[in-house]
């Protein structure tokens, strides 16, 4: 394979997909998002709408490995040769790198529109109540 991904073996069990058939199962594959990313750019919600069949392509060249020496939220990305070409020290949002208020904020507000807005800001208050005014009848 022209392009190795190496990660920590939960990181790929939880996504332990190669191939994909739909946006659901590319959310699951390394070898989709590292080709999705390299040619796309990182991806948004919109981005699992469908499969994009030229990334699909591509991520046929992109090889799973695993390395248990690897924090769970670390990535390298190595040529066929084995050069190191990238490296993901800590994805955004692990404990390592966790998100700043502002940057969960705008992740909340892109995954839920306004239906949140105001919901979260007490940490205190109790997810019944939340789910209270999410689902309550229109």
């Amino acid at each position: 394979a022209p392009l190795v991904v190496v990660v920590h073996p939960v990181s790929r069990r939880a996504a332990a997909l190669d191939d994909v058939a739909d946006g659901l199962q590319a959310k699951f594959s390394i070898p989709y998002l590292t080709a999705f990313a390299l040619r796309r750019g990182a991806p948004v919600l919109e981005s699992f709408g469908a499969v994009d069949e030229t990334v699909r392509g591509d991520a046929r060249a992109v090889e799973v490995r695993t390395d248990p020496s690897l924090r769970e939220s670390e990535a390298r990305l190595l040529a066929a040769d084995g050069r190191e070409i990238a490296r993901v020290e800590a994805a955004l949002g692990s404990p390592q790198r966790p998100m700043t208020p502002v940057q969960l904020a705008e992740k909340v507000r892109r995954l839920a529109g306004t239906a949140l807005d105001g919901l979260l800001d007490d940490p205190a208050r109790p997810a019944a109540d939340v789910a209270d005014a999410v689902f309550a009848p229109a």
